[in-house]
């Protein structure tokens, strides 16, 4: 089959994860290390658009008490064996990319590490500002990685959408996707598979988030892979009108959340006011709109007495959020002296792939990195590089031993002549749905306060039909006449599986924990849910659901008995 690309490992999605699998792969001694991403490779990530913060424990803290902390915040659903080893081997990571060039920041007198508090942990510090030659923030890390991947003759393929990956002989050994600027089918023959793609948006309302559509849920889901923790949907908080970061550490500051009337009101809320962890404001929010006093919300910072501290910060931590201030107050907005308007923005599903310690999933040769892989349900200032930069090169590695251990994979042409014919499917001639109108009906369906954030099971019900709705009537119906469209056509499929996964999983989780609170079963249940709810492609085509018990006997650390 000479049209077929051929790869001893595939790597889909090419932030902090994606390419740091693919160097650790090829220093692993892989020759033919392909990575593929639906934007630019190493250009257009998530990663590329953060501040870059991130957890590292540095040999002056104290690896147990970080690892108490993240598992207390964690409520206790932390996949202990792997959360010891990010912590425990995040040193070594600053160490290389110190060594490739990046640099953080420093004190200028001691030259010891600037850091941070990460939000909602006791203990655990980030660390900011990281720089690569002219360049900051998450640019900079994925410059800096870009540049290996470069100097290790990394093949890249970009502008492409992986939709399907080739099993057989009961391991993967290939994918299928689409070239967005052509329209035309891409084939991939590989060893080994590792989905560094990110988690699902629903295309939400929280900045940078527009691409984050579900890819690698809906390619492990087709693939008989079981995903878990698919209840937690991280909630955050930003204005309606434009994008922003750093909510946090304007509260820790002195800004005020305030109410439709204008009034401070989080202190009725949580003993925390202002300063409280992000899932309880979003829930005081849900709380005063179901009492009627919001939305519109507000965030106050015209009273911050150091406005021009955090301003110039904002200015310094690199990405897209320069840029976004430059443009407010080129149209006249300044966001530091009146109250903003502001709520509850959806951000990203906290779940993913189930995965071994070494990040394989169930499938053989099928491994997750990044936000892909399920290791905890929580969402920390600095968490999310900290896992992707350990996941991308555990898998990396694993990756590579695995390909080095196992025999070649053989495709069948009638299997991949099929699985091209169906990624098409949408670009066939008639009328149909827009990808558009269909992830608006998905939004309308799972953003409301009352199903996304403050959870019932009638409501959730009720979503849950509407969802079902759309994926029996709306998605069949879709149609994309040109290459861009067919892209979120894919795009919105996955979304429509995520939210199912996400409301039937709420509805299985009956109680309270972390971001995900029932409003009818107010109280954490250690009792009967120190379990993870994994969900699977049955022999019907319905989600099947699994309840594991949390293995805390041969974890390091468990609840007090009889505590929350």
């Amino acid at each position: 089959m000479d049209d077929i690309v051929h790869c001893d490992l595939l790597v889909i999605g090419s932030g902090f994860a994606g390419l740091w699998a693919a160097i650790a792969a090829r220093d692993g001694g892989l020759e033919k290390v392909a990575i593929v991403d639906k934007g630019a490779v190493g250009l257009s990530s998530m990663s590329r658009m953060s501040a870059g913060a991130t957890v590292y424990c540095l040999p002056r803290f104290d690896p147990e008490r970080w690892m108490k902390a993240f598992i207390r915040a964690q409520g206790y659903l932390s996949r202990q064996d792997m959360l010891e080893e990010i912590i425990g081997t995040s040193h070594s990571r600053l160490r290389s990319l110190e060594a490739w060039g990046v640099e953080y920041q420093r004190n200028p007198l001691t030259r010891s590490y600037l850091t941070l508090p990460s939000r909602g942990l006791d203990h655990v510090r980030m660390m900011v500002l990281p720089r690569w030659r002219d360049r900051t923030g998450g640019t900079a890390v994925v410059s800096a990685l870009l540049a290996q991947v470069r100097k290790r003759g990394i093949a890249r393929y970009g502008k492409i959408i992986i939709a399907g990956l080739l099993c057989g002989g009961g391991r993967v050994c290939g994918a299928v996707g689409i070239d967005r600027l052509t329209g035309k089918p891409v084939t991939f023959r590989a060893r080994a598979v590792i989905l560094a793609a990110a988690d699902c948006s629903f295309r939400g309302h929280y900045a940078c988030v527009e691409g984050v559509t579900g890819d690698a849920f809906k390619l492990a889901y087709d693939a008989g892979v079981r995903l878990s923790n698919m209840e937690f949907l991280a909630v955050n908080t930003g204005p309606p009108r434009y994008g922003f970061e750093g909510t946090g550490i304007a509260a820790r500051c002195g800004a005020r959340f305030l109410d439709g009337s204008g009034k401070a009101f989080m202190r009725a809320h949580h003993a925390g006011g202002d300063k409280a962890e992000i899932c309880y404001l979003v829930q005081a929010m849900a709380d005063a709109a179901e009492g009627g006093s919001g939305p519109p919300f507000y965030l106050d910072m015209s009273r911050l007495p150091g406005r021009w501290i955090i301003r110039k910060a904002l200015l310094s931590i690199g990405g897209w959020m320069p840029l976004n201030i430059a443009k407010l107050r080129e149209m006249g907005e300044d966001i530091f002296t009146s109250p903003q308007e502001w709520g509850p923005a959806v951000q990203s599903l906290r779940g993913g792939v189930r995965a071994g310690a070494d990040c394989m999933s169930d499938l053989p040769g099928l491994f997750a990195a990044g936000t892909s892989l399920s290791v905890d349900p929580g969402l920390f200032n600095g968490w999310s590089s900290m896992l992707a930069m350990w996941s991308g090169e555990k898998a990396g590695r694993e990756a590579a031993r695995f390909v080095r251990d196992s025999g070649d994979t053989v495709i069948e042409r009638e299997n991949v002549e099929r699985m091209r014919k169906d990624v098409l499917a949408p670009s066939r001639p008639g009328a149909g749905t827009t990808p558009d109108v269909v992830c608006r009906r998905l939004q309308e369906a799972v953003f409301p306060y009352l199903i996304c954030i403050l959870k019932r099971e009638d409501r959730l019900q009720a979503a849950l039909q509407e969802v079902e709705r759309i994926r029996d009537e709306d998605v069949p119906s879709l149609r994309a006449p040109v290459p861009h469209e067919l892209v979120k056509a894919h795009e919105t499929v996955g979304m429509v599986l995520a939210a199912e996964l996400f409301l039937r999983a709420s509805l299985e989780r009956r109680e309270s924990r972390g971001d995900h609170l029932r409003q009818d079963h107010p109280r954490r249940d250690n009792a009967h849910w120190l379990q993870w709810v994994n969900l699977s492609k049955g022999g019907g085509g319905e989600p099947r659901v699994e309840l594991e018990r949390v293995p805390l006997s041969r974890y390091p650390m468990q609840p007090a008995p009889g505590g929350e």
